[in-house]
């Protein structure tokens, strides 16, 4: 087991580890600013690869408007998933299924619940710094 990181219960090869992010970060989709936060995690996940760390913002930190969406995935370390899709006022979809949070995340898990984590395969995510401060464990 590593030392620090969140491991599933029943399968302890299955881990993540959970940094609380002291430098801004920045979410963008095209020209529009999706988050801005000195307050993000950054969640590194191994299972059967070593995943891209992900970002988690907090959804008070996520001025678009975001609509969930009936799409949901699990996770046997996170939970159930729940995605959103962003909109503008007028309620037309910018983009669909763009991010999606863990509202009521495993236990195990529970740091996670209340943030945001958006695909960067389809935003730009900036970080000021790379440093980071561990939190579980």
């Amino acid at each position: 087991m590593i030392e620090g990181a969140i491991h599933n219960p029943s399968h302890p090869q299955h881990f993540m580890q959970v940094d609380k992010m002291d430098q801004k970060v920045c979410v963008s989709f095209g020209d529009i600013r999706l988050a801005e936060t000195g307050r993000a995690l950054r969640l590194l996940e191994v299972g059967r690869r070593i995943y891209q760390p992900q970002y988690y913002i907090p959804r008070e930190d996520v001025p678009v408007n975001l609509v969930k969406t009936e799409k949901s995935t699990r996770c046997p370390l996170k939970g159930q998933a729940s995605y959103f899709s962003i909109v503008d006022e007028t309620g037309e979809e910018l983009a669909a299924e763009i991010g999606w949070s863990y509202e009521e995340p495993f236990d195990f898990a529970e740091l996670i619940s209340g943030y945001i984590a958006f695909d960067p395969r389809r935003v730009t995510i900036t970080v000021e710094a790379a440093k980071a401060r561990r939190m579980a464990g």
